[in-house]
């Protein structure tokens, strides 16, 4: 019997736009498994970001009840990277998002394998994203980038 991990197909996702001062624009990669009984899909993902200003958005993923997000090797350009805010939101169509709470990483700013993630529970069904809002507690005016940005809804779901 096939799980759901081998009848996964990878695929490559466009829709990361970076508002990065050189318009540069994270690459990313997918794995989707196909829905499970009760009609969760699953969707983990990975990809990087490179220069992304506070307000920067992440692609959207469908998910219920639980997301984390890790981030591996974070940097600041021009500065000492210290810290960077994510916040998890739920994207409703034509209204307001609802946040799940904003996380701060720190652990990720700590050589080439500093790894820093955060957990959500108990979200509403539908689409989600992440967005950075402060980057070393500042709203404005540093570009982050991480090498690895891997987002994994399987904990609750299978």
């Amino acid at each position: 019997m096939r799980t759901h991990v081998t009848q996964a197909r990878i695929g490559a996702v466009a829709g990361i736009a970076a508002a990065a001062i050189l318009g540069g624009s994270p690459a990313a990669s997918a794995v989707t498994a196909p829905p499970s009984e009760e009609g969760v899909q699953v969707q983990n993902w990975s990809s990087s970001m490179y220069d992304v200003l506070t307000g920067f958005q992440s692609r959207r993923w469908h998910d219920k009840d639980y997301s984390q997000v890790w981030f591996t090797k974070c940097r600041v350009s021009g500065a000492t990277g210290t810290s960077t805010h994510v916040d998890l939101r739920w994207d409703r169509t034509a209204q307001p998002d609802v946040s799940w709470g904003t996380k701060k990483y720190t652990q990720c700013f700590k050589g080439s394998s500093g790894k820093s993630n955060g957990e959500w529970h108990n979200l509403s069904s539908g689409d989600h994203f992440f967005q950075i809002k402060l980057i070393n507690g500042s709203s404005s005016g540093l570009a982050l980038s991480v090498s690895k940005v891997t987002v994994d809804t399987s904990k609750a779901d299978s």
